[in-house]
């Protein structure tokens, strides 16, 4: 379980300590963590005042800083 998708941010955990992706829909297996180890949006957890952010929280952090990337370049 080296995979970087069980050590994401945006990996929501669900009942039954299953691992559901944020961003994608898609419920994180063995497989899959391996098929997707180069992901655009892989981040690590993030913490605030010593809470660990939500996965929606994290998603949007992240979304911000991609955009962000997006704007800059030449003018």
């Amino acid at each position: 379980m080296s995979a970087k998708c069980f050590s994401c941010g945006i990996a929501d955990r669900l009942a039954a300590g299953k691992l559901w992706c944020f961003k994608y829909k898609f419920e994180i297996s063995d497989v899959i963590a391996e098929e997707k180890s180069n992901c655009y949006y892989f981040i690590e957890p993030q913490v605030e005042d010593g809470e660990p952010l939500t996965a929606a929280q994290t998603l949007m952090l992240k979304e911000c800083e991609l955009a962000s990337r997006r704007m800059r370049g030449p003018v």
